[in-house]
């Protein structure tokens, strides 16, 4: 019977505790509260200001206050305490700071922070021991951030002296939403920007989306070429200006390339079967093996034999071609246009990869051989009739002569 009451005065003393401890509960509160900057940027820190209320008629003593929060919002939760100490009734002058990271990766919306003070009180029944919790919320705009790729290029190989398509992808990989992007983009040493649009201009760009852009792009050689990525865009609120640059690396095989000149003398009108020779130089940067050329002409001229063939041919190396042509009698003298098209195979291919070319070039057509030779005649003739008059008037003056000594 003695231990029963004992135990129960003890449950007497824990509920009356327990009341105790709750009639003081939240006898704190915060006041005058803000949140700079606003709105709070993800990356950035979040400063909270207020003052403390103590609605409760005495002091309280030993006061902390503890701030707790919810990832990403904080790394690290709860974090330390903070020993405010005795809190005078009514609104207590000193102003508290709280700064707190904001992880960049903190997407947008909004988020709760809570404050709990936990204090001593000194009641007619013993001291008690109490807390508030005083939450406060505050958005947090998310930081955006774009990246650049190239992707799906065509053709697969970016060749020394050709061309490649690269697809743009712009991405927005952070955390809130861009405003106002725009994407300049540039070639470094020996690499050209072929389209004539080199800028893009984004509006809006949300969370996680794309936009895919096409360029043109040609390298003269091989080296290590990059593309130059300058990129300028805003937060969602637009009250936040980000800029970044990217280096996007190109890889760029080795290739044959060919320029080629005329040698020797020029076709006459209606000449057929006469030879024309070029003279064919790789001026590219790898080897060509097995090089078809093919001949194509414009009207006067038609190809007989219009295709010629090298077995390999050096980077820097020079040789000779020939093919034959005809030259209609109805064709008039002049340049005409030609166009040679070169396939080869090369060591930086597959095995069975053709490479292909062309250059153009002219044919220059001169007078017909017939008349060229009735030119010849003529001027044979009038050189021997001028011969012949010269005689004779030299003769006439020379018997003139005698007869004036007679």
């Amino acid at each position: 019977m003695k231990m029963q009451t004992i135990f129960l005065a003890l449950a007497i003393i824990a509920v009356m505790s327990g009341v105790a401890s709750a009639q003081y509960a939240n006898s704190v509160s915060l006041t005058n509260v803000s949140v700079s900057p606003n709105p709070v940027i993800a990356g950035g820190n979040a400063t909270i200001k207020f003052q403390l209320y103590n609605t409760y008629n005495y002091w309280l003593y030993g006061t902390t206050l503890q701030p707790t929060g919810s990832y990403p919002l904080l790394n690290v939760s709860p974090l330390n305490s903070h020993p405010i100490g005795v809190l005078d009734p009514g609104l207590n002058a000193k102003y508290y700071n709280y700064t707190i990271e904001i992880p960049n990766t903190t997407p947008s919306g909004t988020y709760t922070l809570t404050f709990t003070a936990t204090y001593m009180l000194y009641s007619t029944q013993a001291t008690e021991i109490a807390s508030s919790s005083m939450p406060v919320s505050f958005y947090v705009q998310g930081k955006p951030a774009i990246t650049v790729q190239a992707t799906n290029p065509q053709p697969s190989t970016l060749y020394t002296g050709y061309n490649q398509t690269l697809s743009l992808s712009i991405q927005n990989t952070g955390y809130g939403t861009a405003r106002n992007v725009s994407v300049t983009i540039s070639g470094s040493r020996g690499l050209n920007i072929l389209s004539s649009v080199k800028s893009f201009f984004i509006s809006n760009l949300t969370r996680g989306s794309e936009q895919v852009e096409p360029i043109l792009i040609s390298a003269n050689g091989t080296g290590n070429p990059y593309l130059i990525v300058n990129t300028t865009y805003y937060s969602a609120r637009l009250n936040k200006h980000f800029t970044s640059t990217q280096r996007i690396n190109v890889s760029v095989a080795p290739s044959a390339q060919f320029a080629i000149i005329s040698e020797g003398q020029s076709p006459g009108i209606g000449a057929t079967d006469v030879p024309v020779n070029f003279r064919i130089t790789n001026t590219g940067t790898s080897p060509a093996d097995q090089v078809q050329l093919n001949l194509e002409t414009p009207y006067p001229i038609t190809p007989i034999a219009s295709s010629a063939y090298v077995n390999e041919l050096q980077p820097g190396a020079s040789t000779n071609v020939t093919f034959l042509v005809s030259i209609d009698t109805a064709g008039v003298p002049g340049n005409y246009p030609v166009t040679l098209y070169e396939q080869w195979k090369q060591p930086s291919g597959s095995v069975n990869q053709q490479f292909t070319g062309s250059n153009n070039y002219f044919i220059a057509v001169g007078e017909s051989n017939s008349a060229a030779s009735a030119y010849e005649t003529y001027v044979i003739v009038l050189i021997v009739v001028i011969i012949i008059v010269a005689m004779v008037l030299r003769r006439r003056s020379g018997k003139s002569k005698a007869k004036a000594k007679k």
